[in-house]
């Protein structure tokens, strides 16, 4: 069966918490849960604040398509810039205007497409986006809407999951479609019996892909969808952010070049190959991690000038 997904699917699955609230488990007060997941964020993607120029966006008219939990948005309005935040689900919205309040700071936030923004052409200095865009319907025309409402002169910074990398080809398409695999073949003889019990099943509301819980989501989906499941095209889109996820691309650096044509000027950085995030990690140099990451990295920064 082949899947079909919209945007509301999309807006249902992001909309169960804002993005990253997963990560902080423990907090004394709505503020405390803001000030850890900053400190979480910048001490696991380190690379953020030395690729992001947050202290350069002074007096700039900032849009971030996808604002989370407003941490990347609060270092722009921090360092004095005119920010706007917008995101297809009202808890990130809500949630981002909130935590702007509890610290202090000053923007703009509303609901909004990706696809289609409500912005005049030409309206900002700085458009970014950080692990967004490739969750979308159409990616291709959102990177189209970045293009008409960034000034000329201005720049788009966008962070896409990178095609060519450790987490794609190894990672997913490699050690989680075996271990899903397994999990099929010891349930053949009750495919049939098992699709009847998850007939009707409304979104677990589950995030992440971590924890042996993922393993069944997943079967469930193979039951849903069939062996057309496990083709990389497919499988991949439930493979970053929880099996539920309905649409996650990636992008190498040739698909970039093609679909951001109408840019002036276009270079790229890879970054992000998490050791650390792991149990073993401890043990491993940060040194060894930040000589991986720019070749085997899951992240694909582009910077694209009008």
């Amino acid at each position: 069966m082949q899947e079909q997904k919209t945007i509301q699917d999309a807006k249902n699955f992001w909309n169960v918490e804002a993005c990253g609230t997963q990560f902080i488990q423990e907090r004394k007060s709505e503020k405390d849960f803001f000030l850890k997941y900053i400190d979480f964020r910048y001490k696991t993607e380190w690379h953020i604040p030395q690729l992001v120029p947050f202290e350069q966006s002074k007096g700039k008219k900032v849009l971030e398509i996808g604002c989370g939990n407003g941490a990347d948005g609060y270092m722009f309005a921090k360092n004095g810039a005119i920010y706007t935040g917008v995101d297809l689900t009202e808890t990130a919205v809500q949630t981002t205007q909130k935590h702007f309040e509890l610290l202090g700071a000053n923007g703009t936030f509303q609901v909004e497409n990706a696809e289609k923004l409500s912005f005049a052409d030409n309206s900002f200095d700085i458009v970014y986006s950080h692990g967004v865009l490739h969750h979308t319907q159409n990616p291709p025309d959102t990177f189209k809407e970045v293009h008409r409402v960034l000034k000329p002169g201005g720049t788009a910074i966008i962070m896409l999951y990178h095609k060519n990398s450790f987490n794609h080809y190894i990672r997913i398409l490699g050690y989680m479609r075996l271990r899903l695999l397994i999990k099929i073949l010891q349930r053949i003889g009750r495919w049939d019996v098992d699709r009847k019990k998850i007939a009707g099943k409304e979104l677990s509301k589950f995030r992440g892909n971590e924890g042996s819980y993922i393993w069944e989501l997943h079967y469930e989906n193979f039951l849903t969808y069939g062996w057309a499941y496990l083709k990389p095209e497919n499988f991949v889109h439930h493979c970053t952010d929880g099996p539920e996820c309905p649409y996650a691309y990636v992008y190498s650096k040739t698909d970039i070049k093609s679909l951001f044509s109408q840019f002036k000027e276009l270079s790229f950085t890879v970054a992000h190959f998490p050791l650390k995030k792991y149990s073993f990690g401890k043990f491993i140099p940060l040194a060894l991690e930040k000589s991986l990451a720019p070749t085997m990295g899951w992240y694909l920064f582009i910077y694209a000038k009008k």
